[in-house]
């Protein structure tokens, strides 16, 4: 009977330690998982990040340049000589 009782424990040691070695690869994959989709979380945020600076500064330098425009005053015509002579005099109507 001593045989079987160390047959039988050791079989009952075999189970709970293959049972422990499962929880713990198990909760590895898990922390391993959540280790990589948190470093997922953080790319993406940085690139966002990124993109949305980008996106500001070039919104900026376009309403820089809109206003560059609108706020200078455009050069006033000037009427030269050779312009009113191209123009045909009118006398008055003609009946």
């Amino acid at each position: 009977m001593h045989p079987v009782l160390m047959f039988a424990t050791g079989l009952v040691t075999g189970i709970v330690g293959i049972g422990l070695a499962k929880k713990a690869t198990a909760t590895a994959k898990a922390q391993d998982l959540g280790d990589k989709t948190r470093k997922g979380v953080e790319q993406a945020r940085s690139g966002l990040r990124q993109a949305t600076v980008d996106s500001l500064a070039a919104v900026e330098r376009a309403s820089a340049s809109l206003r560059g425009k609108l706020e200078t005053p455009p050069a006033p015509m000037a009427e030269t000589p050779a312009a009113d002579a191209a123009a045909p005099a009118q006398d008055g109507p003609k009946s």
